[in-house]
């Protein structure tokens, strides 16, 4: 079955820089092992047109089925945007606390938060362009399932969200019920990520209509 607009897509990815061919993220425990990535490997769950990923990657799962494996280049104006100059400030030494070098992440005298390019006597260049700003990415993406049990999507897209954390979740009627214990509940990760899941649920999936979230504290 093709993949459509809307469908909640299981996928394998690795995207490296197309320039050097550096893995920047991968969902497979083999590349991230390889490259020393700190990911949580396995396939993840997106639903295709809701931005989950570039929109170029979207664009080519869209027709793509089951056991396709794509290779799909990735412009800098679809990905983190082109370098901007002005983004690099220069800042007087003694404005940051301890020591610097070129390398280091920094937050600047205004909030800003950059990468170190150089430390020159009492001067400290700083790029607060995002590290991959101008690259070309290249993803090859592994097409694995096309979910259509409501329990298997919801539950899918939850770990692809939140892999921190563990989640009972139940259909109820057309109320999908998620209920969250302990530490859990205070995850900013969490507290970024239900909203967004309960409105991909209802938006996405005919068989939802409310998502209610029970979160639990005990002793």
């Amino acid at each position: 079955m093709a993949v459509e607009k809307g469908d909640f897509v299981k996928i394998h990815y690795t995207g490296r820089m197309s320039e050097s061919d550096e893995v920047i993220d991968t969902t497979r425990k083999e590349v991230a092992e390889e490259y020393g990535l700190n990911v949580k490997p396995g396939p993840v769950v997106i639903v295709v047109g809701a931005g989950m990923v570039w929109e170029p990657v979207e664009e080519a799962l869209m027709g793509s089925e089951p056991g396709d494996e794509l290779e799909v280049e990735v412009p800098p104006e679809k990905a983190f945007g082109e370098r901007d100059p002005s983004l690099v400030r220069t800042y007087r030494k003694s404005e940051f606390e301890g020591s610097v070098k070129p390398g280091d992440t920094v937050v600047s005298p205004d909030g800003r938060r950059g990468r170190v390019l150089s430390v020159d006597g009492g001067r400290v260049r700083v790029d607060f362009n995002h590290p991959l700003a101008g690259k070309t990415l290249t993803y090859e993406v592994e097409v694995v399932e096309v979910l259509k049990d409501t329990m298997e999507r919801a539950e899918g897209l939850l770990e692809t969200m939140v892999p921190s954390v563990d989640a009972e979740l139940e259909l109820d009627g057309n109320t999908l019920r998620v209920r969250v214990e302990g530490d859990d509940t205070a995850s900013p990760a969490w507290a970024r990520a239900k909203q967004r899941f309960a409105k991909l649920m209802i938006e996405y999936d005919d068989a939802v209509e409310e998502v209610v979230f029970e979160e639990r504290f005990t002793e």
